[in-house]
C-alpha cells in the first residue's frame, strides 16, 4: 500500500514493504497477547477471590447451625422420662439421689401427726403405705403421671418431737422421695405448715421468760423468843 510522505519540495510515496506489515503485524500481536495475559491473571485472581469468600461463608453457616445432640444430656433439674420395661406397671422414674426437706413446725406433734395423715390422705391423695405414730413415721405413694396405672414413687415423712428456738413444744419434719420433681418434698413440707395453720390458727406465744437469778439465796433468820424466867408474878404494892 502506497503512502505519500510529504517533504519540502515534493510528495515521495513511499511503499510499504512486507517487512514492515510483519513487524506492525507482531507488535500488535505482541500487545495483545500481554493484554489477554493481564485480564486472564486478573480473571484468576477475582476467582480465587470469589472460591474463598463463598469458603468462608460454608465455614460460617456451618457454626453456626446447631448440631443435633448425639447423646441426651440433662441439665440441671431436669428428670428423665419414665422407662418401661415390658409392660406400663413396671415403668419407673430414674432419680440419681433422693429429694428431701427438712423444717421445724411450732405445733405439738399431737397436733401434727393427725393433721399429716389427713393431708397426705385427703388433700394430696397419696396412697399411706405404713404409718407409726409412737416411731413419729409415714411411708406414702404417689402417681407420677395421669394414668390410674402408670409408675408410682415412694415418699417418707419423718417428725420428732422438739422445742423451738423461742421455747414452744414443736415438730422436726423431715419429707424425703425417690422421683417426682425436685420441688415435691418442699411443697408437702409447705402445705402441711399452711393445713395447721388454717386448723389450728396462729401457734402458741413463746412461754414468758423466767426472771433471771443471781444464785442461790440465804436462808431467812428465824427469830428466837427471849429465855424463859419462870412464871409471872404481879409485883406487890408499896415495893418489898
Amino acid at each position: 500500500m502506497p503512502i505519500a510522505l510529504r517533504s519540502r519540495e515534493r510528495f515521495i510515496p513511499v511503499t510499504k514493504t512486507d517487512a514492515d506489515a510483519d513487524a506492525s503485524t507482531g507488535a500488535s500481536t505482541a500487545e495483545h497477547g500481554r493484554l489477554g495475559g493481564f485480564e486472564a491473571m486478573l480473571g484468576r485472581r477475582r476467582l480465587a477471590a470469589l472460591a474463598g469468600g463463598a469458603m468462608v461463608m460454608m465455614a460460617t453457616g456451618a457454626l453456626a447451625s446447631p448440631r443435633p445432640p448425639t447423646s441426651p444430656t440433662l441439665m440441671d433439674g431436669e428428670e428423665t422420662e419414665p422407662s418401661r420395661a415390658g409392660s406400663g406397671r413396671s415403668g419407673q422414674r430414674a432419680m440419681s439421689t433422693r429429694l428431701e426437706h427438712t423444717r421445724v413446725l411450732p405445733y405439738p406433734s399431737e397436733q401434727v401427726w393427725p393433721a399429716a395423715v389427713r393431708y397426705l390422705r385427703v388433700d394430696r391423695g397419696f396412697t399411706v403405705v405404713d404409718r407409726d405414730q409412737d416411731a413419729g413415721f409415714i411411708l406414702f405413694e404417689f402417681l407420677l403421671g395421669r394414668e390410674p396405672d402408670g409408675p408410682r414413687g415412694r415418699g417418707s415423712m419423718e417428725m420428732i418431737a422438739t422445742v423451738d428456738p423461742s421455747g414452744r413444744a414443736a415438730v422436726k419434719l423431715l419429707v424425703g422421695t425417690d422421683a417426682g420433681p425436685e420441688y415435691l418434698p418442699h411443697a408437702i413440707a409447705e402445705g402441711l405448715a399452711a393445713k395447721l395453720k388454717a386448723e389450728r390458727g396462729q401457734p402458741a406465744p413463746p412461754p414468758s421468760p423466767k426472771p433471771p437469778t443471781d444464785g442461790p439465796r440465804a436462808p431467812t433468820p428465824t427469830p428466837t423468843p427471849p429465855p424463859d424466867d419462870g412464871p409471872w408474878a404481879p409485883e406487890p404494892p408499896g415495893g418489898a
